[in-house]
Parts: structure tokens; C-alpha cells; sequence
């Protein structure tokens, strides 16, 4: 029987991104089959930590928003490096979760190789955000990143093929170590 890779890996990104909205809390739990629609709470604004995630792939840059801002938080998203140095300066979030990779950076006519560790690298140059916890993230492999990510100066490492409550357990600990937020009943059963 021959197999259809390009249907396969489709499935199973569509079953990634329904994981991220999957109401189970429990990370070893497969998501039902059909998601629960559920509207986002509106609000005028949150009063929660603000976090500033940056990814140049617009899928995993909703989704994380989404996830993040269902559970409380003030969210602010950039798509590069350039937008990521602004909106953190303008913004002051209180946590960054920045992707590792990102293509060339097209507005400044790719003179600025911009990924995760140089946007960390530049903020931390700021007295404003030399405190400030990063959480990177990637696809890449995993063992590496953390190393590379730990060795930079980052608080954390999320692959983005884990379960998605597994970021948000990240960023409720890291920013109940850093004080910002209190951490009663926070599922600290992985390794940051």
C-alpha cells in the first residue's frame, strides 16, 4: 500500500493546532476529535502580565496569542525582528517568547540577520529589559536549542510540537520565578 506523505503531514499539523484549543489539561490526553468551538472572552483589556511573543509563522503567532490572552494575559505579537525591538520598547512586556528562526529580514533589506538570540542579544543591551525572562521556542531539535538557548541567557526552551499547556506552564513558571505573578497550584511536573 503505498502512503500519501504530503496527506499524512497534513493530518498531522491539523492535529498539532487542534491540540492548542483542546480543553484537556492533562498533556498525555488526545484531543477529541471535533474541537469545541469557544469564543474568546472579550474584554477591554486584560490585567494580567503582558507578553510579547514574536514568530514569523502567523499560525503558531495566533494560536499562542489566543492560548495566552484565553488564560489572562495582555498579549503583543511581532512577525520580526525589527517589530519585536519596537513593540518591546514601546510595550515593556514582562515576559518574551521568541521563535529561534526567522527568514531574512525583508524591511531592512536583509542587512539584519535577525532570530531569537540576536533579538534577545539587542534587548538585553536596554536597561529596561535586562531582567526581563525569555522563553525561546522552535521546531528545531530540541536538545540543541535548549543548550544554545540556556548557554544565551534565555529562562526557558518550549518545542513547538509539545502540548501547548506545556507553554503556558512555562510562562506561569517563569514568571512566578521572576515575581511577577503568584504561583499557587502551578503543574510543575516537566522540566523547564
Amino acid at each position: 500500500m503505498k502512503t500519501n506523505y504530503l496527506t499524512e503531514a497534513k493530518g498531522d499539523t491539523i492535529r498539532w493546532l487542534r491540540s492548542w484549543f483542546s480543553p484537556s489539561e492533562n498533556p498525555n490526553v488526545n484531543p477529541p476529535a471535533e474541537p469545541v468551538a469557544r469564543p474568546a472572552p472579550k474584554t477591554a483589556r486584560t490585567n494580567g502580565p503582558t507578553i510579547l511573543v514574536v514568530d514569523d509563522d502567523p499560525v503558531f503567532l495566533k494560536a499562542t496569542a489566543m492560548k495566552l490572552e484565553n488564560n489572562g494575559f495582555e498579549v503583543i505579537t511581532a512577525k520580526d525582528g525589527s517589530e519585536a525591538i519596537q513593540a518591546a520598547r514601546r510595550k515593556k512586556p514582562n515576559l518574551l517568547v521568541l521563535d529561534v528562526n526567522f527568514p531574512p529580514d525583508v524591511a531592512s533589506g536583509g542587512s539584519v540577520p535577525w532570530d531569537g538570540f540576536r533579538i534577545m542579544s539587542w534587548l538585553r543591551r536596554f536597561d529596561d529589559f535586562k531582567l526581563t525572562p525569555v522563553v525561546m521556542a522552535s521546531m528545531g531539535d530540541p536538545i540543541e536549542y535548549t543548550r544554545q538557548a540556556i548557554r544565551s541567557g534565555a529562562t526557558a526552551f518550549f518545542h513547538k510540537q509539545m502540548n501547548p499547556n506545556q507553554l503556558l506552564a512555562i510562562v506561569k513558571v517563569t514568571l512566578a520565578r521572576s515575581g511577577v505573578i503568584r504561583a499557587p497550584g502551578l503543574d510543575t511536573n516537566f522540566q523547564i
